[in-house]
């Protein structure tokens, strides 16, 4: 990937405007310009722009959005940005985060999840994720800024993406709404036709969950599986 425009930084439910502000400015830093805003908790133009100093030019560049699977639903790959080991989630470092995106295909779209500054990302915001990314920080004070948090990520892609290795392979990798369909139908085969037990559907549907976000599929292996689970389900339709 060398095309930073399919970079989305997604900042879900900021409480300060002055911390948008600061993002614009690290983006401007390293020429990033798709950020989008979810659910904004303060509205205040001139504390971003205050904040964002040199980069005001970038405010242009500010989506708000109270929609989060809307913005993120065309992204091929989704990383959380938290410091709470999750269940079910592989956990990067911002350069090995970094390595992946720079191995991904020209046209894969990305996304950064960034949470609220006291409280992080919440486990539905999370839930929309492929991986976990890190910032490997002082026990003793594990908390870093927003801004900061944004800053040392993109200086991480910047600097992958400098790299020239041309010998490198890409990937391409089907974006999250498709994942969603292909997770959907096989829940919809398995748990309503399959397995009895509703606790046993709940662990069914975490298993799957987790195996989708490891997999890095491609639009030809969903449509394969898609229609794989298709078949056994007519075949379990036509024993009844």
């Amino acid at each position: 990937m060398k095309n930073k425009d399919h970079i989305k930084v997604v900042l879900c439910r900021t409480w300060s405007p002055g911390n948008i502000g600061s993002v614009l400015r690290a983006m401007k830093n390293f020429d990033f310009t798709n950020v989008v805003a979810v659910n904004q908790i303060n509205e205040n133009n001139d504390e971003i722009l205050t904040m964002a100093a040199g980069a005001k030019d970038h405010i242009k560049y500010l989506k708000k959005s109270s929609n989060l699977k809307e913005e993120i639903k065309d992204c091929n790959v989704v990383y959380a940005f938290t410091n709470r080991q999750r269940k079910f989630f592989k956990t990067l470092s911002p350069s090995q985060m970094a390595s992946e995106i720079d191995s991904l295909a020209p046209n894969q779209k990305v996304a950064l999840l960034f949470g609220n500054e006291t409280n992080g990302l919440n486990s539905e915001e999370v839930d929309f994720a492929d991986k976990i990314v890190v910032i490997p920080t002082s026990e003793n004070y594990p908390s870093l800024n927003l801004a900061t948090a944004v800053m040392l990520s993109l200086y991480e892609i910047h600097n992958s993406l400098l790299k020239d290795n041309k010998n490198k392979a890409v990937k391409k990798v089907v974006p999250l709404e498709d994942k969603i369909s292909l997770f959907e139908v096989i829940s919809d085969v398995i748990c309503n036709k399959v397995i009895d037990k509703i606790h046993h559907k709940k662990q069914f549907e975490e298993n799957v969950k987790f195996l989708l976000k490891k997999m890095a599929l491609s639009n030809k292996e969903t449509r394969f599986i898609k229609s794989l689970f298709k078949l056994i389900e007519r075949k379990l339709d036509e024993k009844k």
